[in-house]
């Protein structure tokens, strides 16, 4: 039976890439990146030094086949393909800063830069230069463009398996057009255009290569400096003049004894205009909590919004309060930006 909806793909899509793991040996997520590759050129399994078996490859181009990529709504596409992300990290134990973005965390960013970004014809460059699976940048760009803008965007990652993981996404959801994708240490120099919007969800911890972080006027004078810190500078370095980011950041990121290095640049180079807290429930430990930060680099057309937005994004399963936060955002960006 072909596949109709998003539990009918997602289980074509697991089936064939459980056989694939079985028969290569390789990781849930190692099965799912040949998957959506097979998927991505053709729809025929790849055989290589006779693996996966001749009787694996005639399953899976049926597998394949059931799946009815061509006709089926690109959101039921990347829902599924969402889902298996997910299974992935469950199986494989991935670490944090592998994990993918959240939709419910995705969609309130696409609505932020939205409300922020209110010319809905204007041509836009997006990037994101912790692409990750590229849920984040996916969900972003189709918010644009299905309002009226024509986009395009950059895609960094530096961990090869996760940037073929949204490269092949991308393909099947139509946007190999739209975003370029590049496999590097995003704190390198990188050959990407300057951008109208950034957005990250930034990893987490210390960056092993001092000798490339003393580029940066956020690394510590001594010893390994916070990744987050140095991503937070290099995202708006590919930034235009007075263009946005907006990026998920530790909760605790102006609270620690290094925070007067990243505030020191923030002042010199961005307005900040928004910090908002995203819901405890979102997170199993307390130490985990993250929030958005929206900011604006410094131009001519930047302004600093008389009034920084604080607070706490509420449940995002009680509608109620929901609508009223987003009232309150609209209104907000209405008025002061």
């Amino acid at each position: 039976m072909k596949a109709t909806n998003v539990e009918s793909l997602f289980g074509l899509m697991d089936e064939a890439i459980r056989l694939l793991q079985t028969e290569a040996e390789l990781s849930y997520i190692e099965a799912l990146a040949e998957t959506l590759e097979n998927l991505s050129f053709g729809g025929k399994a790849q055989q290589v030094e006779g693996l996966p078996s001749d009787d694996a490859v005639k399953r899976l181009d049926s597998l394949y086949k059931k799946m009815n990529l061509d006709t089926l709504d690109k959101e039921i596409i990347r829902k599924s393909i969402q889902l298996t992300f997910i299974r992935a990290t469950k199986e494989d134990k991935l670490q944090m800063n592998h994990q993918m973005t959240p939709d419910t965390i995705a969609y309130l960013i696409a609505y932020f830069i939205g409300e922020i970004k209110k010319n809905k014809t204007e041509k836009l460059h997006v990037s994101d230069l912790a692409a990750g699976t590229g849920n984040l940048l996916n969900i972003v760009l189709a918010h644009l463009e299905g309002r009226g803008n024509e986009v395009t965007a950059d895609a960094v990652d530096n961990d090869d398996l996760l940037i073929s993981l949204a490269a092949n996404s991308g393909s099947l959801l139509g946007l190999s057009d739209k975003i370029h994708y590049t496999h590097s240490d995003s704190l390198q120099e990188l050959l990407i255009e300057p951008s109208d919007i950034v957005v990250s969800d930034f990893p987490v911890g210390y960056y092993p290569v001092n000798e490339r972080a003393k580029n940066y006027k956020t690394a510590f004078s001594e010893g390994n400096s916070f990744a987050h810190f140095l991503m937070f500078e290099q995202n708006v370095n590919y930034l235009k003049e007075s263009g946005w980011g907006v990026f998920i950041v530790p909760s605790d990121i102006f609270e620690t004894d290094k925070s007067s290095v990243l505030m020191g640049w923030l002042k010199e180079n961005v307005h900040i205009q928004a910090f908002l807290s995203l819901p405890a429930e979102l997170f199993h430990k307390n130490g985990m909590k993250k929030s958005i930060i929206i900011v604006q680099k410094n131009g001519e057309k930047s302004i600093q919004a008389k009034q920084v937005l604080l607070g706490e994004i509420p449940d995002l399963k009680n509608a109620q309060k929901m609508q009223s936060f987003l009232d309150i955002f609209h209104n907000w960006s209405a008025k002061m930006i």
